[in-house]
């Protein structure tokens, strides 16, 4: 069997991050990944601006840098009634960006292959027992810590037992395009639900659709239509949108990203989210080799602090689909006093 100091189940931003950390320390480090990259992964596609933070603990800051994103210039938000409104957004050296996962995913990936992770693609996690010892179809792994980074689906919560109840109250359908656009974001309220878009890549849109499941089907054809998309352009689609975090009672276990507290995908949080509680937990199993103490206690404190002021994000996003004509009549009552979506928009891209 093989034997390492930490197991990372999962390579998105989150575990990619806490491997390229702990790997850097000098601990054995082994990332399990299921699928093979580069992937599609379903994802609002934007970076805060406190994700610089962490690119430069991890000294990859230059080459995010170079990366072709879209420097986002406002946000517009859009009622049923059409009538947007407009705000600037900060021209600051680290802008909030559009920047497509996949080329993200890579740099963070190679960070935490020069560092010296070990990465297992294309392996699904089959079985995982509290030691910790963990296998796939092909091969078996022991790890003194586990860290869960596998995503709102987390196969390791399924596996312990630890995954919660969840209601399919909501679905989100995600898609690209090439499209010439000036880099901005827009959050547009429909009778379905809502509709995101930002642009990526400088070249790209990404377009999102969260509605009732029972309405998706509809809403995603007229966004379609909308921009003249072929009838088997592929969409993607992401659930549970939201469910209760996940609190393990097992030692040196440490669930990170949307493993741990399932975010809104399209609020532009997740991938700071992913950052930095996967640097969280890298500091938190460094602490534990070199102190002693309980790594999943000490991170478990510092996860809660990480999201504890922003949550409401999430929820005003969520009640937008359960309740579009409502906030689509609060939308435009804001219009004569515009402050609250002043201070959301300020609350969303700030560092």
């Amino acid at each position: 069997m093989n034997k390492f100091d930490v197991v990372v189940v999962g390579a998105g931003p989150a575990g990619a991050t806490t491997a390229a950390l702990t790997a850097a320390a000098g601990l054995r480090t082994l990332i399990i990944e299921r699928a093979r990259f580069p992937r599609h992964k379903v994802c609002g596609d934007c970076v805060n601006p406190g994700c610089w933070e962490i690119f430069a603990e991890l000294g990859v800051a230059e080459r995010v840098a170079k990366l072709p994103f879209s420097a986002l210039r406002w946000v517009d938000f859009v009622p049923i009634s059409g009538r947007r409104i407009r705000f600037g957004l900060p021209d600051r050296q680290h802008p909030e960006m559009g920047l497509s996962r996949r080329l993200l995913d890579a740099v963070l990936l190679e960070r935490a292959a020069e560092s010296g992770a070990e990465i297992w693609f294309g392996e699904p996690l089959t079985r995982v027992r509290p030691g910790w010892e963990v296998g796939t179809a092909a091969r078996q792994a022991a790890g003194r810590f586990l860290v869960a980074a596998d995503g709102r689906n987390s196969t390791v919560a399924r596996l312990l037992q630890e995954f919660p109840k969840v209601r399919p109250e909501r679905v989100a359908w995600q898609t690209h395009f090439p499209a010439a656009s000036t880099p901005h974001v827009a959050l547009e309220l429909h009778p379905e639900g809502y509709l995101g878009i930002a642009t990526v890549d400088q070249d790209q849109m990404n377009v999102c659709v969260v509605s009732r499941p029972r309405y998706a089907a509809a809403f995603r054809a007229r966004a379609s239509a909308r921009f003249r998309l072929q009838e088997d352009h592929p969409w993607f689609s992401i659930a549970p949108l939201s469910r209760l975090p996940i609190r393990s009672t097992h030692e040196r276990l440490l669930y990170v990203g949307d493993a741990g507290r399932v975010v809104e995908p399209f609020t532009g949080e997740g991938i700071l989210y992913a950052l930095k509680t996967g640097s969280l937990a890298a500091k938190a199993i460094l602490r534990s080799v070199d102190c002693g103490g309980q790594a999943e206690v000490w991170y478990a404190h510092r996860q809660e602090q990480v999201y504890r002021h922003r949550l409401w994000i999430n929820q005003l996003a969520r009640q937008s689909v359960l309740h579009p004509r409502l906030a689509s009549g609060a939308l435009d009552a804001l219009r004569l006093w515009p402050e609250p979506l002043r201070h959301l928009t300020g609350k969303v891209v700030s560092a």
